[in-house]
């Protein structure tokens, strides 16, 4: 009996037009590792196949029922956003700062489950901190109605408002214990934030999109996260599936949780991102937001001897600031770093020095350095924003882009790490 769908487990995996004396001809497509196809007919080795772009005749052997890992680091423009599925998973890892992220979930990723009228569900969020280029796209797809939601995780600092100016930020009240400054302001629930203070516009717009899910039962609650929390840990496909949460770390002042606060308002909120260290079968991929050197310089005291930093793939951090430490970056040594940013912004991400240090302290012979800005190209309609894709089997692990000639059969600049 054929099987009704596979998935590619081999990366560049060959589509054929079609099959003689069980020999493949005339190259058509190429698909990456996890790619889904429908199974239509059988002939030897071969399936015909319907897949993303052109159809055809795929070998067997390049074809099985695990899809493994998948994550995609979107252009969101000037800002961060990843989807990851594996297993039966959805995870978000922020969401830019416009509504990148929410057309690509519903114009094109989920567009299969949309036109059935079928709901898509996010099992989980994650929102590394509240800084607009992080969070403000989620507010359109938290409020679209054929998106649910399993938990909002967040790092605890909301932006707080003028009365008289609700675009005004603050991040609440501040004491000061043995000449260090600490943030009081903390909030563990999203649902209830116990204050009647005015909070900046696009965190109001946030949670107010926030209660109206969870009225309408799209989204079950939310969650803050420090240092040493698990909120993920499953057996995928015969694999350990886990996310760490390296940070942020709080301090105790007064019986009370509380933040170290670090010289301004921009500093202190970047630098308790949350960081995630993703594990499947034997590989890590860190998402760190935007840790800057005061951040690195607290967590690397506060780990001591140990490094729990070091990662096969890393998100950098603040889209390729300048603002950060050779030590922090010696510790996570990746093979890859992914940055994400956008063009026309004012700080001029990513600095010179943050790109020749992401090779400089990368692993192996060749250190790999994404950009989601270089990824871009272009097109009769205009900049087509960019993605880069990564896809781990649990050993394996190829991070590809498109090429911007796009032709289905070469579509694909596609790296191995080791």
């Amino acid at each position: 009996m054929l099987p009704d769908f596979l998935y590619a487990v081999t990366n560049e995996a060959p589509v054929y037009g079609d099959v003689t004396n069980n020999k493949p001809r005339n190259l058509v497509n190429k698909i990456q590792m996890g790619t889904y196809v429908t199974i239509k007919s059988e002939l030897g080795d071969f399936y015909q196949v319907v897949t993303a772009g052109p159809n055809g005749w795929m070998n067997k052997k390049d074809l099985g029922s695990t899809m493994g890992l998948k994550i995609f680091y979107l252009d969101v423009g000037m800002g961060d956003a990843a989807l990851i599925e594996v297993g039966n998973l959805r995870i978000l890892i922020d969401g830019g700062p416009a509504r990148n992220m929410h057309s690509y979930l519903s114009r094109w990723q989920y567009t299969y489950l949309i036109y059935k009228g079928q709901p898509v569900h996010i099992d989980y969020v994650f929102v590394s901190h509240f800084d607009a280029d992080h969070f403000k796209g989620l507010v359109s797809l938290i409020n679209d109605q054929r998106f649910s939601f399993g938990t909002i995780y967040h790092a605890g600092i909301l932006k707080f408002a003028d009365r008289s100016n609700p675009h005004n930020s603050g991040l609440g009240k501040v004491v000061k214990r043995d000449n260090i400054k600490y943030l009081t302001s903390l909030f563990n629930n999203l649902l209830k934030t116990g204050t009647t203070d005015i909070f900046n516009r696009d965190i109001s717009d946030f949670l107010d999109a926030v209660a109206a899910a969870h009225a309408e039962g799209r989204l079950k609650s939310t969650k803050r996260l420090s240092a040493g929390d698990v909120p993920v840990k499953k057996i995928i496909e015969s694999k350990n599936f886990k996310i760490d949460i390296l940070a942020p770390f709080t301090e105790k002042i007064g019986g009370r949780h509380c933040f170290v606060y670090w010289s301004n308002e921009g500093k202190t909120i970047n630098g308790h991102s949350l960081v995630l260290r993703i594990s499947f079968g034997d590989r890590t991929f860190l998402f760190g937001g935007d840790l800057n050197a005061h951040s690195e310089r607290y967590l690397l005291e506060k780990y001591g001897n140990t490094n729990p930093f070091l990662s096969d793939v890393a998100k950098s951090c603040h889209h390729g600031s300048s603002d950060f430490t050779e030590e922090f970056m010696q510790q996570v040594n990746p093979f890859a770093t992914v940055i994400s940013s956008g063009d026309n912004d004012s700080y001029s991400h990513p600095r010179a020095d943050a790109i020749g240090c992401a090779g400089k302290y990368g692993r192996g012979i060749r250190p790999l350095v994404f950009s989601t800005e270089l990824a871009r190209s272009f097109s009769k309609s205009g900049i087509l924003f960019g993605m880069i894709n990564l896809r781990s089997n649990g050993t394996a692990v190829y991070i590809n882009q498109m090429k911007e000639t796009k032709r289905p059969q070469d579509m694909w600049d596609a790296y191995a790490l080791p």
